[in-house]
């Protein structure tokens, strides 16, 4: 009787934590969802920030779970930072138009007549 307990034991017991160890990784990494605690898992995101800021994050996308794209606002010129890896990468940079005297914004060119020249 013993005997028979220890071997379904033994069976049972790596599956069971096989699976519970599979459910994990599932759930970390987006393929199951888990709707009782929807922000348990979640990274932490870049706050964005609104109003005449020196320093300003217009927009982050997220790439893989380890790397992401943000468009940051910094003494008037707009960045693309690539984020990942513990390391912050200056992909481009473009400074902002100027307004014209009346009011209005300069027009840009569009991105077919850039390419274009």
């Amino acid at each position: 009787m013993l005997a028979e307990f220890l071997t379904r034991l033994a069976v049972a017991l790596p599956l069971v934590c096989a699976a519970a160890v599979l459910s994990l990784v599932a759930v970390k990494r987006g393929w199951l969802r888990w709707p009782l605690l929807p922000g348990l898992l979640k990274r932490p995101t870049l706050p964005a920030t609104t109003g005449d800021a020196a320093l300003a994050v217009i927009a982050v996308k997220s790439l893989t779970p380890a790397a992401r794209v943000a468009v940051v606002r910094f003494q008037g010129r707009e960045h693309l930072i690539g984020v990942g890896g513990g390391a912050l990468t200056l992909l481009a940079s473009e400074a902002l138009p100027e307004p014209a005297r009346d009011g209005l914004p300069t027009a840009r060119p569009s991105a077919r007549q850039e390419f274009a020249a």
